[in-house]
């Protein structure tokens, strides 16, 4: 037990600046994701939910994508390759963002349909549930980033 919180104070210690920056930057993804989601309701309405969500959220990823690329990872972990590396960089994050999602949409869903939530508040409670699981699999996958050294 006393490795563990070892190991976890020690991931707290070396990710929190970064973890700051991976919140701010996926904090204007989300206003990207909420902003697209009331627009698409706006336009198409409650029937079209899923719809919605799959563009807001590709979307959103992209432009939340443009701020860890830029300032969060910025001098960190791998950046190769200019416009080929950056490709297949946002097409890892994309394809991370949807098994992380897939998660807040479901809840996002859930929550709409079982309980009447409104869906923003349920984008809200959803994204909260993928948050670590993103942070950790993006900063390893898509930037090799190494947690602990």
């Amino acid at each position: 037990m006393a490795k563990l919180r070892e190991n976890i104070t020690l991931f707290i210690e070396k990710n929190l600046v970064r973890m700051l920056k991976y919140s701010l930057s996926g904090f204007v993804g989300f206003a990207s994701l909420e902003l697209l989601t009331y627009l698409g309701i706006l336009l198409l309405g409650y029937a079209y939910i899923i719809l919605i969500d799959i563009i807001a959220f590709t979307l959103a990823v992209a432009i939340e994508f443009i701020f860890q690329e830029y300032w969060t990872t910025h001098k960190m972990g791998e950046h190769h390759g200019r416009i080929y590396g950056l490709i297949i960089r946002l097409l890892k994050f994309e394809i991370l963002n949807v098994i992380g999602n897939a998660v807040a949409i479901a809840t996002q869903f859930s929550l709409f349909k079982y309980f009447g939530l409104y869906p923003l508040i349920g984008n809200f409670i959803g994204s909260a549930v993928a948050f670590p699981f993103n942070y950790y699999i993006q900063m390893r996958l898509v930037w090799k980033i190494r947690m602990l050294s």
